[in-house]
């Protein structure tokens, strides 16, 4: 079996990769282009592990044996995904690998804000006792609060786990029908998005990036949120109009924001949630941990193997083949 890697760059990537397994590693050049001389690599590759670069007609062309794409994490905007059917390849996520860190993240952006954990540190670091104990002020309790989810999925749902534990209250809103069991399990209730912004002391977007979620938190979005709610995104870059969440920020019409997914990533110098106010970001880091990445490598390349080697049915395919 032979596998192309198309991963950027890392210097641990050899020992993620099975001893038995032969491969390429590549990564797209300018503007998401495959070089020539790196396609040429491809003829008898029975499978592509991806991370974040794409997979398109020009790479698709390139490999005639493939049998499966298999994307590490679970987004996957940058598969071609009616391309892959075309061809009668399945074109796979590893589907809830993360979502335990993701919610872990997510709740810790929750508390970071609701506690001013960033700047107290900051005071205290700096031997300003009065500052430091001056910020409890603008703390709060979770208990009581309410916590509106826009995406009760996988992620979503380990989050509203987490925040029924600190007893707040719990709203949803997804474009999917979502189980009324799990929902009562965490006891989260439906609402209309306008009414879960309106409503919510905290809101987390929890969706896919898709063209249902696309630019979805824009400026009338943050209109519709009360000024000392706060905002978290652990969800996708494209999500969230940047730009518009800045502007919310600067003006106080929200209090706070905590944001893990960029528009760009790596995030642009000149991105415009850098330097602003109560805004604590990081860098797409919310389902990287050892735990997980040791997961997704295993999840991959047993899915792979099962195509490849044993001859079944692929999992978590996106493009429903």
């Amino acid at each position: 079996m032979k596998i192309a890697y198309l991963v950027r760059a890392r210097p641990d990537l050899a020992d993620l990769i099975p001893k038995d397994i032969e491969y390429v590693i590549m990564e797209a050049g300018p503007r998401g282009v495959w070089r020539d001389e790196d396609l040429a690599k491809l003829h008898d590759v029975d499978a592509f592990v991806i991370s974040m670069e794409p997979v398109n007609e020009q790479i698709l062309a390139a490999a005639p044996n493939l049998k499966i794409v298999q994307r590490l994490g679970v987004g996957y905007e940058t598969l071609d995904l009616a391309a892959c059917a075309r061809r009668g390849i399945p074109a796979c996520n590893v589907e809830g690998v993360n979502k335990e860190a993701v919610a872990e993240h997510g709740m810790t952006l929750i508390l970071a804000l609701a506690k001013n954990l960033l700047p107290a540190n900051e005071a205290t670091q700096a031997a300003d006792w009065i500052k430091g104990r001056m910020l409890t002020k603008r703390s709060f309790e979770l208990a009581g609060k309410t916590l509106g989810i826009i995406g009760l999925g996988n992620t979503g749902w380990n989050l509203a786990k987490r925040a029924a534990a600190f007893d707040m209250k719990i709203l949803y809103n997804d474009v999917r029908n979502i189980d009324p069991e799990l929902a009562r399990q965490v006891g989260a209730e439906p609402a209309e998005k306008d009414e879960l912004l309106a409503r919510s002391d905290i809101v987390s977007v929890n969706t896919d990036l898709n063209d249902t979620s696309r630019g979805m938190m824009d400026a009338e979005a943050f209109a519709k949120m009360q000024p000392h709610a706060l905002f978290v995104c652990c969800a996708r870059g494209g999500i969230v109009d940047e730009a518009a969440l800045r502007e919310a920020l600067d003006e106080g019409r929200i209090a706070g924001a905590g944001i893990d997914v960029f528009e760009i990533e790596p995030i642009d110098p000149a991105n415009p949630l850098i330097g602003a106010p109560n805004c604590v970001l990081t860098a797409h880091v919310a389902g990287v941990t050892d735990e997980t990445m040791r997961r997704i490598w295993d999840w991959a390349h047993d899915n792979i193997r099962g195509v490849v080697e044993r001859g079944e049915k692929a999992r978590w395919v996106r493009n429903g083949v």
